[in-house]
């Protein structure tokens, strides 16, 4: 019965994951409409990185870091959208796109990717596994990325 009963849990958690990203509209190359505007957001970082502290090898390559509202304090209020740009090694277009955004106090995490300039962005990560890691960034309200 006990084995029922986390088979169940499992495939209902699956299923919400599932709808958390199709319920995201998309545009023409595969991002979510929520992200629409973000090489106009101010950047959050200096400089364009190629190092993550602790997690270098996570996100290779030349990354920027957008978000759509300013920092209050020491958190992003409600509605904040951050997107990562990585152009990866030896390329010259943005090959991965993370996004953060936050919704009822709590982040959500989507990470995709393409394989040229020309492709659609598909789905790369979500949820947990990025949680996983910006939970060490808990401080600065699960934001690696200072000003």
């Amino acid at each position: 019965m006990r084995a029922k009963l986390l088979a169940v849990v499992a495939v209902v958690a699956f299923a919400s994951a599932v709808v958390v990203v199709a319920s995201a509209r998309t545009t023409a190359n595969g991002l979510p409409t929520y992200t629409d505007g973000w090489q106009k957001w101010p950047r959050i970082n200096k400089k364009p990185f190629t190092s993550t502290g602790p997690l270098s090898s996570a996100h290779s390559g030349v990354k920027n870091v957008y978000a759509s509202k300013r920092q209050v304090g020491a958190r992003y209020p409600n509605g904040t959208v951050i997107v990562k740009t990585i152009v990866k090694p030896g390329t010259k277009y943005v090959g991965e796109f993370a996004t953060m955004r936050k919704v009822n106090g709590r982040w959500r995490y989507i990470e995709y990717e393409r394989s040229s300039a020309a492709t659609r962005y598909s789905l790369l990560a979500q949820g947990s596994l990025c949680q996983g890691c910006h939970v060490m960034a808990k401080s600065n309200d699960f934001v690696f990325t200072r000003r």
